[in-house]
């Protein structure tokens, strides 16, 4: 339910006219009628009236809302003498404070605060007039809930978050700078183990130097993945943010429960798209981190493998270089080359980052822009020059020409094939870089599904054949296909 329903609801239990609000002068005019419709002479007029009996109980309080929410201060004012109830409560548990929290204008605030309003009254979901203020960046209105008794470490019920995470989510720094002075426990956590910092370093560097300068804890993790602000920050591909929490202790080589490092979060999601500043910001982030030792060889250990693509490749023993190398980060590659990486080191099981610049473990589906196949080529480049060997044999016996002839790459297999790549290397499923580029189903793949190829591609048939490949009928490859319901093999 959204705030004005919340507070609006304080008023749909009323009836709009009400008998004992009558008063000479104003017709049928209820006070709440007049209240809703600003008409301060008329609320007066009532005041004075009947209706002096009925502002202390609902619809003074359904009346104090409509002025507060008008941010009429002056009408406040009249009800607040005539003994409406500062303190009073709808079903959802709003006040009139809480309805004053809405309002950028601190006045209002203050002057229920003066008449006895509880600072600390919540709704019944925990939401505090304080968390509503900071939420929305009134920073006037935080300032005087704070001065009049607001608890700022208060929690709303549903995430246990405070009034400085919701600051901070809503990228209120000066909020968040006001609620520190305040006291406000930096290093809190909500339900699911966040705090303040985690919030801000997903962009908000003013928050989080404010933190930070109050002692928050970089370190500090989220139980159910072992995430730090220094992770996400990584991932965000925040690098001012990174050195700040890299300043102040955080560190650079802590891996979370799926053992990743700063350095491999920051290059994994930057992948080619219409946004080249992501890409940008990795770059930063991984400079940053190298600066302050980060390990650039750091491998992935997990009791669960990562798997990629549809093909699901496993990513065990990966390195951030890996990482880059499969989104074709050419400009994080060379500054983790230049910071000490090695481009040469395989997963686990033995997948090498050239493999993955041609293509292995990436969307088959998915179409490639005339820039990303170009970057995808300067990659393998790249690192053939760094000594990568363009025949080495990786995860399902596929070597870089196979990887590439599965993605359609073209530009990829020229290279290839340009620095000594076998065209005649069979896999572990029987394939070769032609059978998959005819995607031809073998019998060694069996029930394999996920590594067969999928799509029947004649360019690179047309140029594996030009550069020298074995015509598939002559290559040895066992073909399987359907014959009259039964399987048949040609060799």
């Amino acid at each position: 339910m959204s705030i004005r329903a919340i507070l609006l609801a304080s008023v749909l239990g009323v009836p709009l006219v009400a008998g004992a609000a009558l008063a000479a002068g104003t017709g049928d005019l209820s006070l709440l009628n007049a209240a809703k419709q600003g008409d301060r002479n008329a609320v007066q007029s009532l005041l004075n009236g009947p209706a002096k009996k009925d502002v202390t109980g609902a619809e003074g309080r359904a009346a104090l809302t409509w002025a507060i929410t008008r941010n009429d201060v002056e009408m406040a004012d009249l009800l607040l003498r005539a003994g409406a109830d500062p303190k009073a409560a709808n079903e959802y548990g709003a006040t009139a404070l809480y309805a004053a929290a809405d309002n950028a204008d601190a006045t209002m605030t203050k002057k229920l605060l003066a008449a006895g309003a509880d600072p600390n009254a919540a709704l019944n979901s925990g939401e505090t007039p304080l968390m509503l203020a900071a939420r929305d960046g009134r920073v006037d209105t935080v300032h005087a809930l704070l001065e009049g008794g607001a608890d700022p470490n208060a929690k709303e019920k549903n995430g246990e978050q405070t009034a400085l995470m919701w600051a901070i989510a809503g990228g209120h720094s000066a909020v968040a700078k006001e609620l520190v002075q305040y006291k406000a426990d930096v290093n809190a956590r909500s339900k699911g183990g966040s705090t303040a910092l985690m919030f801000a370093a997903r962009g908000d560097m003013e928050s989080a130097r404010t933190l930070l300068n109050a002692g928050a804890d970089p370190n500090l993790q989220i139980p159910d993945w072992g995430g730090t602000a220094l992770i996400i920050a990584s991932t965000m591909g925040q690098a001012d943010i990174v050195e700040a929490l890299l300043d102040k202790g955080a560190d650079p080589n802590y891996r979370d429960k799926n053992s990743f490092t700063a350095l491999h979060s920051a290059v994994r999601d930057s992948d080619y798209g219409e946004d080249a500043a992501q890409r940008a910001r990795a770059v930063a982030t991984v400079k940053v981190l190298l600066a302050h030792r980060a390990d650039p060889n750091a491998r992935l250990h997990q009791e669960k493998p990562t798997v990629r693509g549809l093909d699901e490749l496993q990513f065990e023993g990966a390195t951030p270089l890996a990482l880059a190398a499969e989104v074709n980060n050419l400009d994080a590659i060379k500054v983790l080359v230049a910071g000490g990486a090695d481009p040469n080191i395989p997963t686990a099981m033995g997948t090498t980052p050239l493999m993955l610049a041609s293509g292995a473990a990436t969307d088959v589906q998915r179409a490639r822009s005339i820039e990303e196949r170009g970057l995808a080529v300067e990659t393998a480049r790249y690192l053939v020059e760094h000594g990568a060997d363009v025949n080495a044999v990786g995860e399902f016996g596929w070597t870089p020409l196979h990887a590439a002839s599965y993605q359609g790459l073209t530009d990829v297999i020229e290279l290839l094939v340009s620095k000594g790549a076998k065209l005649e290397t069979k896999d572990k499923l029987g394939q070769t870089p032609l059978s998959i580029s005819l995607s031809v189903l073998t019998k060694e793949a069996g029930a394999r599904r996920l590594q067969i190829p999928r799509r029947y591609r004649a360019e690179v048939a047309q140029l594996l054949l030009k550069l020298g490949a074995t015509p598939l009928m002559q290559s040895g490859v066992n073909i399987v296909v359907q014959r009259a319901g039964e399987l048949a093999t040609q060799e």
